[in-house]
């Protein structure tokens, strides 16, 4: 737990709120400071005064994750701020930064990576955009029955076709699997949790790679495409991917497949 940093950051947040976007006086004659008063934001965020000033002054040893998002909420921090904060705290956020929506930006940067093969993948791993190359790829997330938002595990798992377009299927899944858990531990999340129960139950390539505990980075590796050509025809298409954090999207991934 950084303190100083800490407290540092609430008062920069609190003094930048205007108290009339929450519905406080806005004469300024009774202000001797910007934005909110401390009495204010603990009515807000539901705390006691004396435990605010203490934790903007950096005498607080540990704090918990209601407070944290108590603090969260009053203050109107964005995504990216809530996940700062919980991290200053030292403490993991309960559930990976709440909003699935795509913005214009993260849209026009899968666009514009064609002809790389890229999609994006939300806190959960749902794929939730992604480019024509990729698609040109992988041509079942252009099925209807896939889903608009399909889930990257259950996809690996459950379509059949990956095992065969996926040159080293099996060390992919031993892949995935350990990335996953070292998403997890920093994303925590029931509907995470709930996913992996499923898959325990209902494949065991996943049960076997799960119960070896083992974790992974998120690191570029060499992928191998068994490409469909022509009437029965493969070609091996050889890529280099990348798997990459958006600074802005905390839990979310932009995936990248650059030729080789």
């Amino acid at each position: 737990m950084r303190t100083a940093e800490l407290g540092a950051f609430l008062r920069s947040r609190r003094e930048r709120l205007a108290p009339a976007t929450v519905g406080f006086p806005t004469s300024t004659s009774s202000r001797r400071t910007p934005g909110l008063r401390r009495e204010e934001l603990a009515v807000l965020a539901g705390i006691g005064v004396s435990w605010l000033i203490r934790l903007e002054q950096g005498g607080a040893n540990r704090v918990s994750a209601e407070v944290l998002n108590g603090l969260a909420s009053a203050l109107q921090l964005s995504p990216v701020e809530r996940a700062h904060l919980f991290s200053l705290a030292g403490v993991h956020l309960r559930e990976a930064v709440d909003g699935t929506a795509v913005s214009e930006v993260h849209l026009r940067l899968v666009e514009g990576l064609n002809p790389n093969p890229a999609y994006l993948l939300d806190h959960h791993w749902n794929l939730v955009t992604w480019n024509q190359a990729e698609e040109d790829l992988f041509p079942l997330l252009a099925d209807p029955d896939t889903g608009p938002r399909p889930n990257l595990l259950r996809l690996f798992l459950e379509q059949e076709v990956l095992r065969s377009s996926i040159d080293d299927w099996p060390l992919e899944i031993e892949r995935l699997t350990q990335q996953f858990r070292s998403h997890l531990a920093m994303f925590p999340s029931p509907i995470l949790d709930d996913l992996v129960s499923r898959l325990l139950k209902a494949h065991p390539e996943f049960d076997q790679a799960w119960s070896r505990h083992d974790v992974a980075p998120l690191a570029p590796h060499l992928r191998v495409i068994n490409h469909p050509v022509g009437p029965g025809g493969v070609e091996q298409q050889r890529f280099e991917q990348h798997r990459l954090g958006l600074p802005d999207q905390p839990g979310w991934q932009l995936v990248l497949f650059l030729r080789r």
